[in-house]
């Protein structure tokens, strides 16, 4: 049912939807909107071309609470971390789906916004902490039922000039947890100490020159009651990984031309990778860093790392604790590198380019909604099928 108001003005919408149970029983809701005639004219539904629309809270769904006697059974969660700009890795994913359902799970960072196909999507906050109280809340909450939904996290990343272009999309294997380290002051002088990352620095764009062990500030952790990488599920890592090869991204000549100013770089555009994710919550940006990085990676036998990040070594811990770690994966789209161009300094380059930026955030969107839907189609743990639904 609508009830219209004069036109340009808002109107509500009130309509009914079928929706699927966690017993498999296919119910009638009801939801309700406040929109405008534009929204009704031009629905946010996926299109070759990708249309620009805005991503306006006020058209979508009102939340309602969590019903523990009617979970919601979404196939599939993803996860984005930021919804503000220009860090707004969900934007895409309420443009182009429709979005039929909102949940409010207390303790969670934003409304759970379902799209017609079942798809679940969220913003988890930056940062490990933000990022597991918000997977602990869907989790645990008794109005959603996950035990036969794929979860992805998806969003932006760092990588090294010498692994990978600009805007490419990296399906991860393994999480590298970043913060759990020794950090020793070995008695350098602070000039050392600071040499290759002061702000006013420039550099020449690589990482060979590794230090020794007795120089080196960073040890793996010596009480260790697991190690801190997760290895993700191999065939679930490969089903994405044939979804995501067939996707076309998205190219940029402005990224493109930024990303030659790194000799080490590729002179190509986007492509699709396969490897170690690194998770942690510190802001680092330079070689030297990268190095540590690097060294770490090579101790828990994860090298070469592809993508720096700060959620999902959080997000597999909090899955893992409720033994839904198999059915994760991480899709994230590199939108800077994560040190200078020659010349440059690290506060310039971490400022970044903001075509880039763009560029990351429509290409993980693409190929996060490809992977989605091979994961949905194919089951391959057989989430349904097993009597998990």
């Amino acid at each position: 049912m609508l009830w219209f108001r004069r036109r340009g003005e808002p109107f509500e919408i009130e309509r009914e939807r079928t929706v699927t149970g966690c017993d498999g029983l296919r119910r009638t809701a009801t939801d309700r909107r406040r929109t405008d005639d534009r929204t009704v004219n031009n629905p946010a539904r996926p299109s070759a071309t990708y249309p620009s629309m805005t991503a306006d809270t006020d058209s979508l769904p009102t939340p309602r609470a969590p019903d523990p006697t009617d979970p919601l059974c979404p196939a599939a969660v993803v996860l984005t971390a930021a919804f503000e700009a220009p860090l707004d890795e969900r934007r895409p994913w309420l443009e182009r789906h429709e979005i039929a359902d909102a949940i409010e799970v207390p303790g969670a960072e934003t409304p759970l916004y379902v799209t017609d196909s079942d798809v679940a999507i969220t913003t988890t906050g930056i940062g490990k902490s933000d990022a597991a109280t918000t997977v602990t809340a869907l989790l645990a909450n008794p109005g959603l039922d996950l035990e036969s939904a794929y979860v992805l996290s998806c969003g932006i990343a760092g990588s090294s000039p010498a692994t990978t272009a600009l805007g490419s999309v990296a399906i991860a294997d393994a999480v590298v947890d970043w913060d759990r380290k020794h950090r020793w002051d070995r008695g350098a002088s602070d000039e050392s100490n600071e040499g290759p990352t002061a702000g006013g620095d420039t550099h020449d764009g690589n990482d060979d020159d590794d230090s020794d062990a007795d120089a080196r500030p960073i040890d793996r952790l010596a009480y260790r009651p697991r190690e801190y990488v997760h290895r993700l599920e191999e065939s679930v890592v490969d089903r994405a990984l044939g979804a995501a090869r067939g996707v076309e991204l998205r190219t940029d000549d402005e990224t493109l031309a930024y990303q030659r100013r790194y000799p080490d770089a590729p002179d190509s555009g986007p492509t699709i990778e396969r490897g170690t994710t690194v998770c942690g919550d510190e802001f680092w940006h330079g070689p030297r860093y990268a190095r540590e990085v690097r060294w770490l990676c090579e101790q828990y036998d994860a090298t070469p790392y592809v993508t720096t990040q700060m959620e999902d070594a959080a997000t597999a811990t909090a899955l893992e604790r409720f033994g839904l770690r198999d059915r994760y994966l991480s899709v994230r789209a590199v939108s800077n590198y994560d040190r200078p161009a020659p010349g440059e300094s690290v506060t310039e380059s971490f400022d970044g380019d903001s075509s880039s930026l763009e560029l990351a955030i429509d290409n993980a969107e693409r190929v996060g909604r490809a992977v989605v839907d091979a994961l949905v189609g194919r089951d391959p743990l057989d989430l349904v099928d097993n009597g998990t639904a």
